[in-house]
């Protein structure tokens, strides 16, 4: 897993600078062109955020750990940017509980993941942050749902850019990792 990581660092890297780009952009746009674009951009994001982890979920080694939780998360993101692409007027309607259970679903399987491979991934705890802040943003969406579309559209807004920011550094961090010296790691830990 961690040699997938190491050697796609990029891909870490680009999610977060896309979810980053996304999360300013909801911030200054007026809130309800901010809401029709959220959902076109959700929809995109959840296709390419499944893709994205399905892939390394395939990807990794099975000398260590288990791949299902990372599959798992992949096919859900995929199904639910699939879904909200085919039908961006029901997804409209029901896009905050689209995002809220999206988020806290994602958000657990951030933290299994991250405590499973804790000793062995540099950077585990920004994973864990991650899942924290996405279950955080869950929770916020499903106790403020009737708050107003601005105000949920500044709370994705900020997710966005927290995430964003998160997995660049995790993914920029991994990028002077030699795979190399992972399995020096791994022996030090074991």
């Amino acid at each position: 897993m961690e040699e997938t990581l190491v050697k796609r660092w990029w891909a870490l890297a680009l999610r977060g600078f896309i979810a980053l780009i996304l999360g300013i952009i909801l911030l200054v746009m007026d809130k309800q062109m901010a809401a029709a674009l959220l959902v076109l951009f959700l929809g995109l994001y959840c296709l390419i955020n499944g893709i994205f982890v399905l892939v390394v979920g395939i990807f990794k080694k099975k000398a260590r750990g288990s791949r299902a939780w990372l599959i798992a998360e992949g096919i859900i993101s995929l199904l639910l940017g699939v879904l909200i692409l085919l039908s961006p007027m029901i997804a409209g309607t029901f896009i905050l509980y689209f995002i809220a259970i999206w988020a806290l679903v994602t958000g657990i399987l951030q933290l299994i993941f991250a405590i499973a491979e804790w000793k062995y991934l540099p950077g585990a705890w920004i994973i864990l942050v991650s899942g924290l802040i996405s279950i955080l943003l869950g929770g916020l969406i499903f106790a403020n749902i009737a708050a107003g579309i601005a105000l949920l559209v500044i709370l994705i807004a900020i997710y966005l850019i927290l995430f964003g920011v998160l997995l660049m550094i995790l993914g920029f961090s991994l990028k002077n990792i030699k795979v190399e010296t992972l399995a020096v790691y791994e022996v030090e830990v074991s």
